[in-house]
C-alpha cells in the first residue's frame, strides 16, 4: 500500500491543513512528513495553473493519488442527481474536465464524491436511476482516457443516497461492475454506517480502488476509537495494493494535523 495525504491546490478546504494558495506548501509538507503521494482538491480545473502544480510534484518527486472533486459541489451546487437537467448537464461537463485534468498527473483516479448529490431532492428510487445513467456516462468517458473512478459513500448525515460501503458495492453491480469505477472505502463513514468494517472490506475488497483514512471523531489516525491496527491487517489481507489518504478535519488545529500526521500514519504502514 501507498500512502497519500489530502491538500488543496485551488480554495481553502475544511480537510486541507494549508491554504489552497499555499500548496507548494503543502507540498513540501507532504514529501516531509513521509507521503508517498498527493490528493488533489479542486473545484474547477479550468482556473489551474497545470504546469506549476506538475512543477511542485517533480520538486518533491511525488505522484498524485487522486483528484477530489467534492469541493465543486459544496462552491458551485453542481451534483449528478439534480432535479435540474441543466445542472446535471454541467456536472458532467465538469468531471470530464476533472478526467481530463488527471491524465495531466499520471492518470490518477478522480472520486465521486458528494459531486453526486446530497439527495432528498426527490424519491430515493429516481436519484438512483439519475445517479447511475450520470455514473456510467462519466465511466465509459475515463474509461477511454485511462481513468479510474472512486465511488464514495457518504455517512447518512452529510447524504441521503448511497450511505453504507456495501449500498455502494450494490450499485456499482447494478451497472454492471465496469472495470474502471470502484469503491472509495473511508474508515469515517463506514464507521457509522457498517455493521462490520473488517467483514465489509472482505466482502467488497475487490472494488476498492482508493481508502480514506480518518478516526471515528475525523481527526487523525490513533485520536478516536477505530482499530487502525485491524483495519490496516484486513486490507493487507485482501491484497490491497492502491492507495490510503488522510483525510481528516483540521482538529484541534491545522497546526497539530501538520506536525502529527506524517509520524500517525507511518505508524500504521
Amino acid at each position: 500500500m501507498k500512502t497519500s495525504a489530502s491538500i488543496s491546490v485551488q480554495f481553502n478546504n475544511i480537510f486541507a491543513p494549508f491554504p489552497g494558495k499555499e500548496y507548494q506548501q503543502a507540498l513540501k509538507w507532504i514529501k516531509e512528513s513521509g507521503f508517498d503521494a498527493a490528493e488533489l482538491i479542486i473545484s474547477d480545473p479550468g482556473l489551474l495553473d497545470i504546469s506549476s502544480i506538475q512543477n511542485g510534484l517533480a520538486w518533491y518527486s511525488l505522484k498524485v493519488s487522486t483528484i477530489s472533486t467534492g469541493q465543486a459541489a459544496g462552491m458551485e451546487g453542481l451534483a449528478m442527481t439534480s432535479m435540474s437537467e441543466h445542472i446535471r448537464a454541467l456536472t458532467r461537463r465538469r468531471l470530464e474536465a476533472d478526467v481530463d485534468f488527471a491524465v495531466e498527473f499520471g492518470r490518477a483516479n478522480v472520486t465521486v464524491g458528494l459531486i453526486r448529490g446530497k439527495g432528498g431532492d426527490s424519491s430515493p428510487e429516481i436519484e438512483r436511476e439519475l445517479l447511475i445513467r450520470e455514473l456510467s456516462a462519466i465511466g465509459e468517458y475515463a474509461d477511454k482516457k485511462g481513468i479510474v473512478i472512486n465511488l464514495e459513500p457518504i455517512n447518512r448525515y452529510e447524504a441521503s443516497l448511497i450511505n453504507s460501503t456495501e449500498s455502494g458495492w450494490e450499485l456499482l453491480r447494478d451497472i454492471g461492475s465496469p472495470s474502471n469505477i470502484g469503491l472509495l472505502y473511508d474508515t469515517f463513514h463506514s464507521n457509522i454506517e457498517d455493521r462490520d468494517m473488517q467483514g465489509t472490506i472482505h466482502k467488497v475488497g475487490e472494488s476498492i480502488s482508493h481508502v480514506h483514512l480518518a478516526d471515528s471523531n475525523r481527526r487523525l489516525p490513533g485520536e478516536g476509537h477505530i482499530d487502525f491496527r485491524s483495519i490496516t491487517r484486513t486490507l493487507q489481507e485482501i491484497g490491497y495494493a492502491g492507495y490510503v489518504s488522510l483525510e481528516v478535519l483540521n482538529l484541534p488545529n491545522a497546526a497539530h494535523v501538520i506536525h502529527n500526521a506524517g509520524k500517525q500514519v507511518r505508524e500504521l504502514f
